[in-house]
């Protein structure tokens, strides 16, 4: 074009071209500058309808735009509201979808996707799949045409459920073209295009029309053309739209001759031979000619907007077995412009027998606490407050038995209420939204917290503070005698206890615990799987609350360690009603076992039946394990007057009873002898010897004495 705009020996008036986007942008660009009018019958990019950059362009075939009022009837028709669009990363294209987004989203329809590839579509077809969408409108050349689809083929994107809409200017049969970077047989593509919507200008109009201005139909037009090309016409990618170059010939020709007739009238008369690329008169009697141009021509009305698009006829058409048969129009020359025909064209094929649905139907499924499930975790939790409160009042009631009394009843009452406290916090656990609003909801969920904390401290530090004092009293290696007050036990508790309490005040005044939703895995639905549940349930937690959670099992855990190794320490000291160390030992297993059984469970399971049952119980059992194993003994105990036993250590001396005796009576008989020569000693001390160091021998002497006939009576 430069260098016919610079030959001096020709003038020229209009340009006609290019025939593609990328070639008529550049030079639509410039043209106007030589006060030229540029017709073009096959650029189609969107780009060229900004008049501000392309004041002098017309162009015969449609705008990439124009396309998507196809589209938007479509959905208007089969009631469709949701929509996703894949198109390739070039201008083409993406501003033909950026005008459909738009459109779109003005009359309402939701984009569930909007995906763009250059080269690899595998991914955004993927996403376009996992959105959830059934209605996808596609816009891209060929070649990447055959990508998409291969890839929807293996995800499975077509049939009844998907309805897929591309560009009609396509080559016939494009999609059984060669693609080494595909692996789809042609079969397989012959499958997956079925029923593919493709949308372009009807240039060859199938309906009675009236002649051209020309006098040709579209039907002898064609017949024309085939005699002209010969064999094989029908194969060219630009078949469909050959007559878009005929009437865009013809649409120079009128606009030049009503511009000369008009130049001839002025005074002095004109001609159109006298243009320069300086004469604006003629250039504006041209563009008005060009704009308000109205002519029946093959393609169908011509006519074009205040930007110089073609406004024209679209087809929609359906491949079915191969061909691309029309099924409807949108006449956007005249009524609305807006409305799709389908009547008097081939029914469009639905496989499923309708049109499908737009979307996957979620539907959001609250999980909450079944109203039975919850009433059977309030039942045991109940249950379980009143065997501690059975417990707690038998511990109250005989206080005063020797065997009770033993066993530091005072203690024993904070083991029961702290199990209690853990029985409270399973009923909290149960209470959701469903039969209660958010802010108690809320309250239950921290109160629970609280409870459960509050409870574990109490009741094993009340236990483990017993097994405390039972060491420090039989590790005692001096021959006073120890007391350790219950006061002191109080204190070891409420120390747990503050530390528990200051832990919960720094966690909700620092990250306070709110309401979230969570969104569990979706289900599809069995019989129609167009729907899909979305299970949704609300709990309470705060954003560090992990960070909360291992602090209270790391103190805890060493709560639990420490009350074993005193447990095991303790172990050899045979006064049940004092020392409950073996008790301790299988209560700490199994809080142990079922605490890593539940934390695990926590994490694991969504579903919030199953979670509060398998939660509930877990807390239900260890608490229930733990004061059934401690206090059934004590009431099994309690009319003793002299405590028995442990059956564990009654069963070992009776097997070691007879071969022991001797050896005690021995060790008794010897240390009589030396009580007696200790005394002997102290009434006629030795000068190099203190009396208080043979007081001391003495006395200790002693107490091992007492200890030795205790043993021996206990063997006989």
């Amino acid at each position: 074009m430069y260098r016919e705009l610079y030959n001096i020996t020709t003038t020229k008036i209009m340009i006609l071209g290019g025939g593609c986007s990328v070639a008529t942008e550049p030079t639509a660009l410039v043209s106007h500058h030589w006060n030229l009018i540029q017709l073009s019958y096959g650029a189609s990019s969107p780009e060229l309808s900004k008049r501000l950059l392309y004041p002098r362009f017309f162009r015969l075939f449609p705008t990439e735009s124009l396309f998507n009022v196809v589209w938007l009837a479509a959905m208007e028709k089969f009631n469709w509201t949701k929509v996703a669009t894949l198109y390739q990363s070039i201008d083409l294209f993406s501003l033909a979808m950026a005008d459909f987004q738009r459109d779109a989203k003005a009359a309402g329809i939701e984009i569930l996707a909007a995906e763009s590839f250059v080269d690899d579509p595998v991914l955004h077809v993927e996403n376009i799949k996992k959105s959830g969408a059934r209605i996808i409108m596609g816009n891209f050349y060929s070649d990447m045409a055959i990508r998409v689809f291969c890839t929807a083929y293996h995800q499975k994107m077509y049939g009844a459920k998907y309805v897929w809409f591309v560009p009609g200017w396509y080559k016939a049969r494009w999609w059984r073209e060669p693609d080494s970077s595909i692996d789809c047989t042609k079969d397989q593509m012959d499958v997956v295009v079925d029923n593919v919507f493709t949308v372009n200008i009807n240039a060859l109009p199938t309906e009675n029309r009236k002649p051209s201005e020309t006098g040709l139909t579209p039907k002898t037009f064609k017949e024309k053309f085939n005699d002209f090309y010969g064999d094989g016409a029908e194969s060219l990618a630009g078949y469909t739209t050959c007559s878009l170059g005929y009437d865009t010939v013809w649409a120079i020709a009128f606009a030049l001759q009503d511009t000369e007739r008009q130049l001839r009238s002025q005074d002095p008369p004109r001609k159109l031979s006298d243009f320069t690329y300086s004469d604006n008169v003629t250039l504006e009697i041209l563009f008005d000619k060009m704009s308000d141009m109205e002519f029946e021509g093959v393609s169908g009305p011509v006519q074009f907007d205040r930007n110089g698009d073609r406004i024209c006829l679209l087809n929609l058409h359906q491949i079915k077995d191969l061909e691309s048969i029309l099924v409807g129009i949108v006449d956007t020359t005249t009524g609305t412009r807006k409305e799709l025909s389908l009547n008097g064209y081939h029914p469009i094929h639905w496989p499923g027998g309708e049109p499908p649905i737009d979307f996957i139907i979620e539907r959001e499924v609250r999980q909450t606490i079944l109203y039975p499930v919850f009433v059977t975790g309030t039942v045991f939790a109940t249950l379980g407050i009143l065997l501690a409160g059975f417990f707690l009042a038998f511990n109250i009631h005989y206080r005063t038995r020797r065997v009770i009394k033993m066993s530091s009843p005072n203690i024993n009452n904070l083991m029961l209420i702290g199990g209690m406290l853990a029985y409270i916090s399973i009923i909290f656990q149960g209470v959701d939204t469903a039969i209660a609003s958010t802010d108690t909801f809320m309250w239950m969920c921290k109160s629970k917290t609280w409870l459960l904390a509050i409870g574990f401290s109490t009741a094993f530090g009340a236990m483990f503070s017993k097994t405390w004092r039972v060491h420090k009293i039989f590790n005692n290696k001096t021959a006073m005698k120890l007391v350790v007050k219950d006061s002191k036990l109080f204190i070891f508790i409420a120390a747990l206890i503050i530390l528990d309490v200051i832990i919960l005040i720094l966690w909700n005044s620092t990250d306070s615990v709110r309401a979230n939703l969570i969104h569990g895995q979706e289900v599809v639905d069995p019989e129609n799987d167009d729907i899909v549940y979305k299970p949704i349930r609300v709990l309470c937690a705060s954003r560090n609350q992990t960070y909360w959670v291992v602090a209270f099992y790391i103190i805890n855990g060493i709560l639990l360690l420490v009350g074993a190794i005193l447990a095991w320490e303790t172990r050899n000291v045979s006064i049940p009603a004092l020392n409950d160390s073996k008790y301790i030992g299988v209560c700490v297993y199994n809080v142990l076992i079922l605490s890593i059984v539940g934390v695990t469970v926590s994490y694991v399971v969504e579903e919030q039946n199953v979670l509060y049952a398998l939660t509930a119980f877990f807390i239900w059992l260890a608490t229930t394990l733990t004061l059934c194993v401690l206090f059934i003994p004590k009431i099994r105990m309690r009319n003793d007057v002299r405590p028995a036993q442990n059956p564990i250590v009654s069963h070992a001396a009776r097997d070691e009873g007879n071969a022991n005796t001797s050896e005690l009576e021995r060790q008794l008989q010897e240390l009589r002898q030396e009580v007696i020569r200790l005394k002997e000693e102290n009434t006629k001390p030795d000068p190099e010897e203190s009396p208080r160091q043979i007081q001391r021998d003495a006395a200790q002497m002693h107490s091992r004495l007492v200890t030795t006939d205790s043993s021996l009576q206990k063997t006989h």
